[in-house]
């Protein structure tokens, strides 16, 4: 276990997500391969789960509730605040909420899990610190901020962790965050490091989504990216022939070994990928092979625009 960031929340080296089993944004998942899924990893020793109310709005929140019930005790639970309920007099509502549907009555990580355009994040902060004071929250946390909205945040509590997308494909927290972090002693959590399944080595050209799978939208899938990100995908296959390892053990092992990044969260659809993203831990690529993934990853990333998110193709400025 790894202790996150100051405080004395320990998390797995792979932390296992459930975003795909809230079934709204993946192309839909069957809620007993989801249950088996988080079996599988608790099975496997791997006792850290994120989660989030959006995801399926609280749909997988209660599914993780479901496959845990009688384990809560073995398990730290990570999961997220939404925009709706950052308002000050919501903020501990939505936490009680997600406790309900988590069947637990503390939450070892909660994040805000995106900035609010219309609540002042003093005001959310307040209420978390308080939250955290008395025993329901463990670690607070932020995901998908800006540099400056954290510092923004930290003006009024202790943000303990963050939340970025980060992998071979997608880099932008390097330009500051990152080194913020490390300086800072804030633990690193990211999420997508398989690139939304690119690096996982089973898409090609011409790849097509099942239905209702929104990445066909997203940044990494427009034309002039995939194709690119592809090639990024064969330097990753190369790596793994060597170690007989999957790509995608490959590029998770990659994020986790980043300096400044305390564990990867990955997602699964069913047990099969489970057990192939567990199998990115335990073991180390030597420095000669992150450096390779490193500068072809860097021929990728170092030539995208600056766009908002891993969601949204608008380019900031």
């Amino acid at each position: 276990m790894i202790r996150l960031g100051k405080t004395e929340v320990f998390v797995s080296e792979i932390i296992q997500g459930t975003w795909v089993m809230g079934k709204d944004y993946w192309g839909g998942a069957e809620d007993e391969e989801s249950l088996e899924a988080i079996s599988c990893a608790y099975d496997r020793g791997f006792r850290t789960f994120d989660t989030a109310y959006i995801y399926g709005k609280g749909h997988a929140e209660e599914l993780l509730g479901r496959a845990l019930a009688g384990k809560r005790d073995r398990c730290v639970l990570i999961t997220k605040l939404w925009k709706t309920d950052m308002a000050g007099k919501r903020v501990e509502i939505g936490l009680t909420d997600a406790m309900r549907r988590l069947k637990t009555d503390y939450i070892d990580v909660f994040f805000i899990h995106y900035p609010s355009e219309t609540v002042p994040i003093g005001e959310t902060m307040t209420e978390l610190m308080r939250l955290k004071e008395e025993g329901k929250i463990g670690a607070v946390g932020v995901s998908n901020f800006s540099l400056q909205q954290m510092k923004e945040a930290l003006e009024y509590g202790q943000i303990d962790v963050i939340q970025p997308c980060y992998s071979l494909l997608w880099r932008f927290i390097d330009r500051d965050i990152l080194p913020f972090c490390v300086k800072n002693g804030i633990a690193v959590i990211p999420y997508s490091p398989l690139g939304q399944g690119i690096l996982t080595g089973s898409m090609e050209k011409g790849h097509v989504f099942r239905e209702g799978d929104s990445r066909k939208n997203t940044p990494l899938f427009a034309p002039e990216n995939f194709e690119r990100a592809l090639r990024v995908t064969e330097k990753v296959k190369e790596v793994a022939a060597k170690y007989q390892k999957t790509p995608a053990q490959v590029a998770i092992r990659w994020v986790a070994q980043t300096e400044g990044i305390t564990a990867p969260i990955v997602g699964a659809r069913n047990r099969r990928q489970v057990e192939d993203n567990l199998g990115a831990a335990g073991w180390m690529l030597e420095k000669e092979d992150m450096r390779r993934l490193d500068e072809e990853s860097r021929k990728f990333t170092d030539t995208l625009p600056r766009y908002r998110t891993l969601f949204d193709k608008t380019i900031e400025a």
